[in-house]
């Protein structure tokens, strides 16, 4: 049953993490043979235990990085090797020894994302791979701030918590993706400085990010982009890549057309269910009201009950007095 803000735990139904990239991704990965992984943004820690069985399988040293990881179970795998940083990312990277993989899951928002970028190729020789998510609507051309206080005020668009995205929808929607979390969304999608696609590709036009980096994306389950230095790939990691590109780019309108409809559906499942909730509660209300009004007809009945006996009580007490006069007389 969905819970009293119109939503279950849809976790597998929204399909938000990136753990469903995972048969797609992992034999790309193994053929890349990282050493070394970053991971920035943990959430839930569903992909973040898939990425550490794949450390411990391919003797690679795994960082990771969220201001708030909540699972302790989660924290207690560190070991050497292993490492939990309960940081923001734009706090810990300028010290952090460069990886051979990123990947980029946290703050989606241009400025974090961004700043993310300049920061891992602050080391000249350095060329990454990364794995960024949310690169597909809503947050490829919209930001959002889980913190908007961290981000400088003149890299900040405008924002809300009052609503979310809609497919096909510029503003805001009472019903719209995240809306119901409270969330710091900006408030139109698109132009500059906005979303985390977008924040790619200044990064790539400006330079930030080397000429000789490709991408490849996945248009679905919020958007994969895959950034690698083409040259610098091992041949096989590069056949996998190019599989993958060839796939997607030939079925690139369908599905973003799937993946748009999904979402469709699934935020008018939601907004069905808030309505079903206050349908609900509506109902609850009235049976409520229904059986205090029950006890008060009770109430009365039985004090109705209790004056038609002291009436008749009454009339038989007068009967008996007009008796007795008559008798008198």
């Amino acid at each position: 049953m969905p819970d009293q803000n119109g939503q279950e735990e849809t976790s597998e139904l929204l399909l938000a993490s990136m753990i469903f990239f995972e048969p797609i991704l992992e034999p790309i990965l193994k053929e890349l043979k990282p050493r070394s992984l970053c991971e920035i943004g943990i959430d839930q820690g569903r992909f973040t235990r898939k990425l550490l069985e794949f450390c411990k399988d391919q003797s690679c040293n795994y960082t990771g990085i969220d201001p708030t990881i909540l699972d302790q179970q989660l924290l207690d795998l560190a070991h050497d090797g292993v490492r939990f940083i309960q940081e923001k990312s734009v706090d810990v990277l300028p010290d952090l020894p460069p990886h051979e993989l990123y990947i980029i899951d946290g703050d989606h928002n241009y400025y974090t994302v961004k700043q993310e970028i300049r920061l891992i190729f602050q080391h000249p020789e350095h060329l990454p791979v990364f794995l960024f998510h949310d690169t597909a609507w809503p947050f490829a051309r919209r930001d959002l701030y889980y913190d908007p206080e961290t981000i400088p005020v003149d890299q900040r668009n405008p924002y809300s918590t009052d609503g979310g995205p809609w497919p096909g929808k510029q503003n805001l929607s009472e019903d719209g993706f995240c809306a119901t979390e409270s969330m710091c969304i900006a408030t139109a999608e698109g132009g500059p400085d906005n979303g985390v696609l977008t924040a790619i590709e200044d990064a790539k036009s400006e330079k930030i990010i080397p000429e000789i980096y490709r991408t490849t994306s996945i248009p679905i389950v919020f958007g994969c982009t895959l950034l690698y230095p083409s040259n610098m790939v091992s041949a096989s990691a590069l056949k996998k890549i190019k599989q993958l590109g060839n796939s997607t780019e030939t079925l690139h309108p369908l599905l973003e057309s799937m993946e748009s409809n999904r979402l469709r559906l699934y935020l008018e499942l939601v907004a069905s269910w808030k309505k079903f909730n206050k349908l609900d509660e509506t109902y609850g209300a009235l049976i409520t009201k229904y059986k205090e009004l029950m006890g008060k007809y009770r109430d009365l009945h039985d004090h109705s009950d209790q004056l038609l006996d002291d009436y008749r009580d009454l009339a038989r007490h007068k009967r008996d007095l007009e008796t007795k006069i008559g008798n008198s007389s």
